[in-house]
């Protein structure tokens, strides 16, 4: 599903987490770095979440797709 490729950020995004790396690496205030751990951690978690709504619809149509009715005999078990 997913190639080598997929799992390398593109330039960009590499630039932007360096940035973020720099400042946590500087920052002394440890409340602060907690907040926005637990910040981190919540998206990190919707994200996922996400995913699995979106990976689970899309397995769905392509299971009605090829075996009309299939979807249904999984829901009711």
């Amino acid at each position: 599903m997913f190639s080598k490729e997929d799992f390398e950020l593109p330039m960009e995004k590499s630039l932007k987490l360096r940035v973020i790396a720099d400042e946590i690496n500087n920052c002394t205030d440890v409340e602060e770095l907690r907040r926005q751990l637990i910040n981190c951690a919540e998206s990190l978690m919707r994200y996922q979440h996400l995913l699995a709504v979106v990976v689970e619809d899309s397995l769905k149509k392509e299971l009605e797709r090829l075996s009309p009715g299939a979807v249904k005999i999984i829901e009711d078990s």
